[in-house]
């Protein structure tokens, strides 16, 4: 006869509380990093609640007969991220609060690196489904938007006036794309980059089960950002599945190679090149120069104060950004404002926590966009960067090499 204990009844309530808990903490943090609108009042206080809700799971998880911040690896990479941290905060003057709260990234950090891989797993694809949820609500409004349907909408800005846009509270839209053709799709968070980035990240995470519905939908919010950088990143990754799929190959390969010149093609040949895939995307494309059209990470105004900076002395530790300044990104200006020894600590930060994966194929493949997102971005420590990005090198071999296996065990 089968007995059941209350003692085991508690431990599991216990250790189901703790996953929660973390899992609540890990989606404010994620979300945070990507600066939703409705969070715009807190700023970067968003680490406090997110801390919160972690330390409480922690504080749950030893008391468990399997805890689950129980990994013996990660003192390496707590360390690594704790020196990058102190030393940005130094050499960009911050101030207490400033500290306090790069304080609370370090302890956010610490989780991440000390918790069961398996939660960090299982958090991405809780992750998917949650940015699927947001996404079914935000882009059938964006199309109403879209076709003319009117809609409440107030005036929002961001960065003391750095941003400003047109909230209608399921989406935003840029001032600059008010009278766009086709507004590049941000959700409800600051830029379409952003967005496009942090999605084709999560789908990295998700290699043979694309199928799924908020996979799907995350697919075509990549889209209708219209980032480049996000669609480069996302024809990447599409390699990277087929690769880490091994089975096939070489023709599924071929397959995408001709579906995406044709698609291409025929972009610059529909209505004599007049349609949003060319003017949005491939024009930027093209070699003017010799360089190309899209790469507008930095202004030409920055390029030149680029230059002029690597021959100075403040090379080693960086040059404080002119706060007029604007409309730059990426690896350029994160090397600016923080010197070639911030970015070796940032390649120190990226060994210590690449050396933990197991899977070789993972580990490449995760390796490599981070390097790619790094120079597009240049945010090593956003969460929604981070996360996806570390939790692949956990993924066991069997996920991601057989998708009929992985989908089969997922429905």
């Amino acid at each position: 006869m089968l007995q059941i204990k209350v003692e085991d009844l508690y431990i599991i309530k216990k250790e189901t509380i703790a996953k929660a808990l973390f899992y609540i903490g890990m989606v404010i943090a994620y979300l945070g990093s990507l600066n939703p609108w409705v969070m715009w009042p807190i700023g970067p206080l968003y680490v406090f609640p997110s801390f919160f809700f972690i330390a409480l799971s922690m504080a749950i998880s030893r008391n468990l007969q399997r805890p689950l911040f129980s990994r013996k690896e990660f003192l390496p990479a707590s360390l690594a991220v704790a020196i990058l941290e102190i030393y940005l905060l130094i050499i960009n003057d911050a101030n207490i609060n400033g500290f306090i709260v790069n304080l609370v990234h370090i302890a956010i950090f610490y989780s991440i690196f000390k918790v069961n891989t398996e939660l960090m797993i299982r958090f991405c694809d809780i992750m998917c489904r949650i940015m699927g949820l947001i996404l079914c609500v935000s882009i059938p409004f964006f199309v109403l938007y879209y076709i003319g349907f009117p809609l409440p909408s107030q005036n929002a800005e961001f960065g003391d006036g750095l941003y400003s846009y047109t909230n209608y509270f399921f989406f935003l839209v840029d001032d600059r794309d008010l009278f766009s053709i086709f507004p590049r799709f941000s959700c409800i968070f600051l830029e379409p980059g952003h967005l496009g980035t942090a999605t084709v990240l999560l789908l990295m995470t998700q290699f043979g089960k694309w199928k799924k519905w908020y996979n799907s939908i995350m697919i075509v919010a990549t889209l209708i950002t219209f980032s480049l950088a996000a669609y480069v990143l996302f024809v990447i990754i599409i390699f990277l599945n087929l690769w880490n799929q091994g089975k096939r190959f070489v023709s599924r390969l071929i397959y995408v190679i001709i579906a995406t010149a044709s698609i291409t093609i025929g972009a610059f040949f529909y209505n004599g090149g007049e349609n949003l895939l060319h003017d949005l995307i491939l024009i930027r494309l093209e070699i003017n120069d010799g360089d190309m059209v899209g790469n507008n990470r930095v202004t030409d105004d920055f390029d030149s104060e680029f230059e002029s900076f690597l021959k100075s002395s403040d090379i080693l530790f960086g040059r404080d950004m002119d706060k007029e300044s604007s409309g730059n990104s990426g690896y350029k200006v994160y090397i600016y404002e923080n010197g070639f020894i911030g970015l070796f600590l940032v390649f120190i930060f990226y060994a210590c926590w690449m050396i933990y994966g197991t899977n070789k194929r993972a580990l490449f493949s995760s390796l490599l966009i981070a390097a790619l997102t790094f120079i597009v971005r240049g945010y090593p420590l956003w969460y929604c960067n981070f996360i996806p990005l570390y939790s692949l090198i956990f993924t066991p071999s069997f996920l991601i090499s057989n998708t009929k296996g992985a989908e089969g065990e997922q429905s």
